[in-house]
């Protein structure tokens, strides 16, 4: 294989039953039970990427939290280009178990001391232009030895990945509730774009969730 082969992505996104990812009103879009579902699946992966705003937000630990399965908890990686993560996160009372990296392009001693003595390493890639490439970001990756990459962000940077056609599947939790005006960030037409209706039902009982697997390429 040529050395710009990239790892595989997969991604994965909980959303209402009206297509919102984001309940106004609450943290949590699915049940409990999605929720372990997706500790599963991290397990099979050997690196979860996500965004500063993603980890800021939801305080996530993104690490494998069922009996048994811990130390299947695969790296972490976050992406925060200018150092934007806060200090007090959950995520930082695990790095000693679990590799965790930050990739950044900025030039931050405080904030770099910061993540060090945190057991936390920086990945720098040079700032070309006002967005990360996310093909050097998954170039970078694989240089360290990541061939299978889990993606766990927000809407944008899914968006972003699917856009440019680096996922490979889209694992998609859906909610038993519609949010109406509680919801929002809408993934409907960038799914209807994707032909959802192409989606494949993974047949498990999630308590009123249901949960699809959308092959995109």
């Amino acid at each position: 294989k040529s050395k710009n082969t990239l790892p595989l992505v997969d991604a994965k996104i909980a959303i209402s039953k009206d297509f919102f990812s984001v309940n106004k009103k609450k943290k949590w879009i699915t049940n409990e039970v999605s929720r372990n579902k997706t500790h599963l699946i991290r397990s099979r992966y050997d690196c979860i990427l996500s965004t500063y705003k993603s980890v800021n937000k939801d305080n996530s630990k993104l690490n494998c939290r069922i009996k048994g399965l811990e130390k299947l908890s695969p790296s972490r990686v976050i992406i925060d280009k200018n150092f934007r993560l806060k200090k007090n996160l959950d995520i930082f009372t695990s790095t000693k178990n679990i590799k965790t990296y930050v990739i950044t392009s900025k030039d931050n001693k405080k904030k770099e001391k910061f993540l060090r003595s945190r057991n936390v390493k920086i990945i720098k890639i040079s700032e070309k232009r006002k967005n990360f490439s996310y093909q050097e970001i998954l170039l970078e990756l694989k240089k360290r030895g990541f061939s299978r990459i889990f993606c766990e962000s927000g809407l944008y940077t899914t968006k972003h990945l699917l856009k440019n056609r680096l996922i490979h599947n889209l694992y998609i939790f859906i909610s038993a509730r519609k949010l109406g005006k509680n919801g929002k960030n809408s993934y409907k037409n960038l799914l209807n774009k994707l032909k959802f209706k192409k989606r494949e039902k993974i047949n498990i009982n999630l308590s009123g969730d249901q949960l699809y697997n959308l092959r995109i390429k």
